[in-house]
């Protein structure tokens, strides 16, 4: 199953009405490009997708195929240098206790780091 946050639903909508396409029930379907990268396009529907919805519009569609090739795979968005919101996909992280013992590792260090910018502040003073 592929998760999709708030915001790229979001984006997902506005695409849907910057291309015209005021008719709830289509959404936009995910599908691999001639060039391998996935693309959207608009579409109907059908019995075996995956929809998400939007304040009641379908906003994107993904079929059986594209589900086991983004099995795992989270749609966001993230802001371009220009200004810019475009979508993205990246791997969804689950949460588990290997995730917590790397939070604790990282804490430590930060802590040690933090000790030693203050030692050498303190000789620069």
């Amino acid at each position: 199953m592929v998760a999709v946050s708030e915001r790229a639903k979001q984006k997902l909508l506005e695409q849907k009405q910057a291309a015209n396409i005021a008719e709830s029930a289509i959404g936009l379907r995910v599908a691999a490009a001639p060039t391998g990268q996935w693309m959207l396009v608009a579409d109907h529907v059908r019995g075996d997708d995956q929809v998400v919805e939007h304040m009641g519009s379908t906003v994107l569609l993904v079929d059986p195929v594209a589900q086991q090739a983004l099995d795992g795979v989270r749609v966001d968005c993230l802001e371009t240098a220009e200004g810019d919101v475009e979508l993205f996909l990246t791997a969804e992280i689950e949460d588990d206790e290997d995730d917590e013992d790397v939070e604790d590792v990282e804490d430590v260090e930060d802590d040690e780091g933090g000790e030693e910018d203050e030692e050498e502040d303190e000789v620069e003073h």
